[in-house]
């Protein structure tokens, strides 16, 4: 077999080319599982403080189910003083119903409702609950919400004083061994991940609205959602990343705190899933999506170039071979040690197998996205 030496003393600039793109699509690779997901993963915890007043913010339409099951854990909650605002967008079942005799008996919870369906009314019934909202900190949670245990609020309120104005939690979809509920959970896991990522190094990306704690006034401070009012695939998420650049934000990640959607998924709620972060995506600033854009790539392109490479310098298989082996070795031991930490412990084969197929996917998606456009019938409702 030619030696790597002669391999080199034989090669074409194109080969040159093609060493150069490998090594640098590498490195970014490997600056990004080390800044971004190793960061994530060795994160010490916000030290517990006295626990602040919270208020947690609930938005409903035609829920009658998941508040018969989940609101009443949330209400019985005794560690901590706090409040549910909820806010009944226009229910056609006996949602407001369910409300209005919870309030009856339980003191924290208060209660309001949109008079009549109006364009974009769940970003209505938010802007209601946070002006209702009596507390200075405030987090949205979902209907569908599954504690983690009876502990959580003051796991969660007793992490606001660390000098921050905002602090980001972990949330997911509960595990109910169907496959898209799988891909919906391994895709949801990543994005969190990178965007606690890239909150860590100073860079504004929040993908999901719940369990995100800040205080209201910054909600208020930056006009709320005028001017995107009318975007379909993101609500508050918009609104978090336009204010997290200006003020101090903290990471806290535990499955204290964390919080599960009880919810039966389909494809189309994965679709959904991706739709809502390429909008997300789609307002943040330049810097932010070149660095996105160069991520992304550098993971779809690594193999291919990988494998021209070897076909036109088989000798230098082994070192190619050696550095990509190495890359998986780093990303699989980082995915095992995030998952420990929020126990999420049936995601660690298929997130890691999932992993390695899902950007292609998303391109694939992507395209489909791109050629057919933002159509109304993709709007997100929930």
């Amino acid at each position: 077999m030619e030696s790597i030496h002669n391999a080199i003393l034989r090669s074409q600039p194109i080969d040159w080319v093609l060493s150069l793109l490998f090594l640098f699509l590498l490195i970014i690779q490997i600056i990004f599982l080390l800044r971004v997901y190793l960061r994530v993963a060795y994160l010490n915890r916000i030290p517990a403080d006295k626990p602040e007043t919270l208020s947690l913010l609930l938005t409903i339409r035609n829920e009658e189910n998941a508040l018969k099951e989940n609101l009443p854990a949330v209400l019985s909650n005794n560690s901590g003083n706090f409040e549910v605002v909820a806010v009944d967008n226009c229910s056609q079942d006996h949602s407001l119903s369910v409300l209005t005799a919870y309030a009856n008996e339980n003191a924290h919870l208060r209660l309001s409702s949109l008079k009549q369906q109006v364009q974009y009314s769940d970003k209505m019934a938010q802007n209601i609950a946070m002006k209702a909202a009596k507390f200075d900190w405030v987090n949205v949670i979902p209907p569908s919400v599954k504690l983690p245990g009876e502990n959580w609020l003051r796991e969660i309120s007793s992490r606001l004083n660390s000098g921050s104005q905002a602090v980001v939690f972990y949330s997911n979809i509960a595990p109910s061994g169907r496959f898209y509920n799988l891909l919906y959970r391994t895709e949801f896991f990543f994005q969190q991940i990178k965007s606690f990522g890239f909150i860590l190094n100073g860079l504004p990306f929040v993908v999901s609205q719940d369990n995100v704690a800040f205080r209201k006034q910054q909600y208020f401070d930056n006009g709320g959602y005028r001017g995107i009012i009318s975007e379909p695939f993101a609500k508050l998420e918009l609104v978090i990343n336009s204010f997290i650049r200006k003020i101090k934000v903290s990471v806290d990640i535990s499955d204290e705190t964390a919080i599960q959607r009880k919810e039966d998924i389909t494809w189309k709620d994965y679709l959904e899933l991706l739709k809502k972060e390429e909008n997300v995506k789609k307002f943040l600033p330049a810097g932010i999506r070149l660095l996105l854009f160069l991520i992304e790539w550098s993971f779809l392109l690594l193999a291919p170039v990988a494998g021209i490479l070897i076909y036109r310098m088989p000798s230098c298989w082994p070192v190619v071979v050696l550095l990509i082996l190495g890359l998986l070795a780093i990303n699989v031991l980082i995915i095992k040690k995030l998952l420990a930490r929020l126990k999420e412990y049936k995601l660690f084969l298929p997130s890691f197998l999932l992993a390695l197929m899902l950007p292609f996917f998303k391109l694939f998606f992507r395209l489909v996205f791109i050629r057919y456009g933002l159509k109304k019938e993709w709007k997100i409702e929930s």
